[in-house]
């Protein structure tokens, strides 16, 4: 049977022409992409050049929205009232999909950021306001969302599909807790350390918690952040890992 697995990387997350210069060198070695929105990160400007880069790379294309809070990167807990959170959401999936049409760009899947990420991977409640505003949208999207936490249930209640995420820059508590950025072992900036725990993932489907713990982690899709500091290495070397080891890097299957 033939291993398959996506690439996705947050971004249009830029603050500078250096940052931007890394995000043009991470987008070849990725299947797809999440596009900041505005509210943590990014403009019309860099969603449109973002999305671009994606179309002539064929990367798939996915808005990131946030929590709008741009002073903490979006990765800040809030406590929104629900009617609040649902038009937050809506408005920037709306926003993204004008600005990645102008392009060229059909946005294929959603992937909250941060906090909001984090927060709805463990509350059941918040999982499921952001997958039906994603699915009264547009049912046909498809959610990225951590594997093995409330994400799963919340897509699944609504009647939309989940790719489910594990990540390469990022250390485990559990089969569905990452460490939190709080903690200084939360991040893998590491080549060698990434792309074990990638060809783990892929080919075992397990993951090492921080206390030595396997836990089974099936992912559809495998995130690197952008603005990680060594994100360009890690994505660069588990691509050529990945194809040398004979695994197809692609969109998820479920979307193809």
């Amino acid at each position: 049977m033939e291993l398959h697995i996506d690439l996705n990387c947050d971004l249009g997350e830029y603050r500078s022409v250096e940052g931007e210069r890394k995000e043009i060198a991470i987008m070849p070695y990725l299947s797809s992409t999440n596009i900041a929105c505005g509210m943590h990160a990014g403009d019309r400007n860099s969603i449109r050049a973002t999305a671009r880069r994606a179309v002539e790379h064929d990367v798939g294309v996915g808005a990131h929205p946030s929590f709008p809070d741009r002073d903490n990167f979006g990765r800040k807990a809030m406590n929104l009232p629900e009617d609040k959170l649902r038009e937050v959401v809506r408005r920037q999936i709306e926003e993204f999909v004008n600005h990645a049409l102008a392009v060229g760009a059909v946005m294929t899947h959603v992937k909250a950021h941060g906090a909001l990420y984090n927060m709805a991977a463990v509350d059941i409640n918040i999982a499921m306001i952001i997958c039906e505003t994603i699915a009264d949208f547009n049912a046909d999207l498809f959610v990225f969302g951590l594997a093995n936490s409330c994400w799963v249930g919340a897509a699944e209640a609504v009647g939309i599909e989940l790719v489910e995420e594990a990540f390469a820059d990022r250390r485990y508590l559990s089969g569905c807790e990452l460490v939190p950025r709080t903690n200084q072992q939360a991040l893998i900036t590491d080549v060698v350390e990434a792309e074990q725990q990638v060809i783990r993932l892929v080919e075992q489907n397990l993951v090492m918690s921080l206390d030595d713990v396997n836990y089974g982690v099936a992912p559809g899709t495998i995130c690197i952040h952008g603005d990680g500091v060594n994100a360009l290495g890690i994505v660069s070397n588990l691509r050529s890992s990945l194809t040398k080891r004979g695994i197809q890097v692609r969109y998820p299957k479920i979307c193809l």
